[in-house]
């Protein structure tokens, strides 16, 4: 099923959550780890994102087979909040319109919390490659954290 975004959501971490993480004062680098919030979230959220969620409110389109339409109906990109619109077509599909995500921002604090350490990664390690010795997932990390939000496809 395809999924396009509509109107993307807003941020799910301001800057400042970011820079108390990070434990950065001053202004300097604000642009930055905005670009670093958009990159995390981006990697986890919406139809091209590792949960398979929408995590932000956001407006969304599938089609749909009408065939598929007509019984149990099922949009991907959980949560939903409301069907905005339907539009058929002639070559026997739906167009839905939708908004998703977790309403006013309520997104649960592990998924938030994956962010910031992305974010953290992101900022402290500014190269593709780093000389670490010792590398190795973080327990409890990104991973942890998000697994259990996950939409694994059938």
């Amino acid at each position: 099923m395809r999924v396009r975004v509509v109107t993307p959501p807003a941020p799910i971490l301001t800057v400042e959550q970011a820079k108390r993480h990070l434990r950065v004062e001053g202004g300097d680098e604000d642009a930055y780890i905005v670009d670093l919030i958009a990159v995390a979230t981006a990697w986890i959220d919406g139809p091209d994102g590792w949960l398979g969620r929408a995590l932000g409110e956001q407006v969304l389109e599938a089609v749909v087979p009408s065939s598929a339409w007509a019984g149990e109906r099922w949009l991907p990109l959980p949560p939903l909040l409301d069907i905005l619109g339907e539009t058929p077509s002639d070559a026997g599909f739906i167009t839905v319109r939708y908004r998703a995500g977790y309403a006013g921002g309520a997104v649960p604090a592990p998924i938030r919390h994956a962010i910031l350490l992305m974010v953290g990664h992101l900022y402290e390690n500014r190269m593709a490659v780093t000389a670490a010795t010792h590398m190795g997932a973080m327990p409890m990390g990104v991973d942890a954290l998000l697994s259990p939000y996950r939409v694994w496809s059938v």
